[in-house]
């Protein structure tokens, strides 16, 4: 009786071996590998990718901790990376030790022109997102008839998605739940980021770095079939538009208006000395051909009054204007503040908003208000920066209305040109 209950068991144990050799050898079969999502995107010009970025993984379920979120996105982010589909950015939560050395090259430690400059870095124009649900990381082995059947099992579940950085709009998400198993797993690594001493291996858990590997290639397989759905990234690189005559029509009209520029600045209540914003606009209008009025030659310091209110008075700053020879005159405000603090630097934010006004009938050209931001070891500094970045996005505005208009100018009488 014993010798039959023996060969029974030993029956069932082979049936089960090859029933489950069966179910593997089926899913290997249909298994996606990451060689396989490599192909999606072959050959995608890198100024044709999405900039991409992978937050940490939230935990919505108290059996994972921050840290295994932590080493998901970590996964995906050096996945998403080997995939060559998207340009992938260091998440936020990272960036501390690239804004050390930044920080470190402003203080004067670094050879002038050698360090990082601020202001440089590319943002994400889509987010990655991820919240873990699920997570369990130890099989229940079945006992049938005194044996135990199965093994070290884990399973683990998370919702991705993919979100408009500008817009907040969700553009698609999955939800992923994959298992793992002891013998799934052989190696010390993940999509070659090591777990050495993570959650997974601490515990020496394999079946879980089997369920991870499986959800990052599931993950990444989605993300890379949805880069035809995400937000098509403007050209990069390209640097500010240049305006000369062979872009711009009216320098190339028989007569070329005389500008000038009435733009006070401000850092909240305090005037800033040497106008950032100023100095751009003017910069850009001369360097395109365009003649400009030295500023210095009215905002002294008797005139400093008369001045700032041209800027405010539309009838003020055309008077001003027609007293130089101007035939447009740009005017407005420009103002900078602090906004808070990056590590040890200090960051800024400014606006600058212009009206640009023919003074021969005051008819209204362009009128824009921009903002930009810039950081640095000083405060003021900073402030310039940022009011120097937004006065170059107002200038080139400007710029693209004076140029793509079919503006006409009488020269003034007695002027030889």
């Amino acid at each position: 009786m014993k010798t039959l209950k023996v060969i029974f068991l030993l029956i069932i144990s082979l049936s089960s071996f090859e029933s489950a050799m069966a179910q593997k050898k089926e899913k290997n079969k249909n298994k996606i590998t990451f060689e396989d999502i490599k192909a999606i995107c072959p050959k995608t010009p890198v100024n044709k990718r999405v900039r991409l970025s992978v937050s940490s993984f939230k935990s919505a379920t108290s059996s994972a901790s921050a840290k295994f979120g932590d080493e998901l996105s970590h996964m995906l982010t050096n996945a998403l990376q080997n995939v060559n589909c998207y340009n992938v950015l260091l998440s936020q939560k990272d960036i501390e030790e690239l804004t050390n050395e930044i920080e470190f090259a402003q203080s004067g430690n670094v050879k002038q022109g050698k360090g990082p400059k601020t202001g440089q870095m590319q943002g994400a124009q889509v987010i990655v997102m991820g919240k873990i649900t699920e997570y369990a990381d130890g099989g229940q082995n079945v006992n049938l008839a005194g044996l135990k059947f199965g093994g070290n099992k884990a399973k683990i579940g998370f919702i991705i998605q993919l979100i408009n950085a500008e817009t907040r709009e969700i553009i698609d998400s999955k939800s992923i739940n994959v298992e793992g198993s002891a013998g799934g797993f052989s190696g010390f690594s993940v999509l070659g980021t090591g777990v050495v001493g993570s959650q997974t291996v601490a515990n020496g858990n394999k079946a879980v770095a089997d369920a991870m590997e499986k959800g990052i290639i599931e993950a990444v397989q989605f993300i890379s079939l949805a880069k035809d759905d995400l937000p098509f990234p403007e050209a990069q690189n390209s640097g500010p538009k240049v305006f000369s005559k062979a872009n711009c029509g009216l320098l190339n009209k028989p007569y070329v208006p005389k500008i000038m520029v009435i733009l006070p600045e401000f850092h909240i209540t305090q005037r800033i000395p040497d106008p950032a914003a100023e100095t751009e606009i003017n910069r850009k209008l001369i360097e395109a051909g365009f003649p400009v009025v030295d500023p210095a030659m009215f905002a002294t310091k008797e005139n400093e009054v008369a001045f700032i209110n041209a800027a405010k008075n539309p009838m003020a700053a055309i008077s001003m204007g027609k007293e130089f020879g101007a035939d447009i005159v740009i005017y407005g405000e420009a103002f900078s503040q602090r906004t808070g603090t990056q590590g040890k630097q200090v960051t800024c934010r400014a606006r600058v908003e212009v009206k640009a006004v023919r003074t021969d009938d005051s008819t209204i050209v362009a009128a824009h208000g921009l903002e930009a931001g810039a950081l640095d070891n000083a405060e003021f500094v900073a402030a310039k920066s940022a009011l120097r970045s937004a006065g170059e996005l107002v200038v080139d505005y400007l710029l693209e209305q004076f140029c793509s208009k079919d503006l006409e100018f009488e020269k003034p009488k007695g002027k030889k040109k």
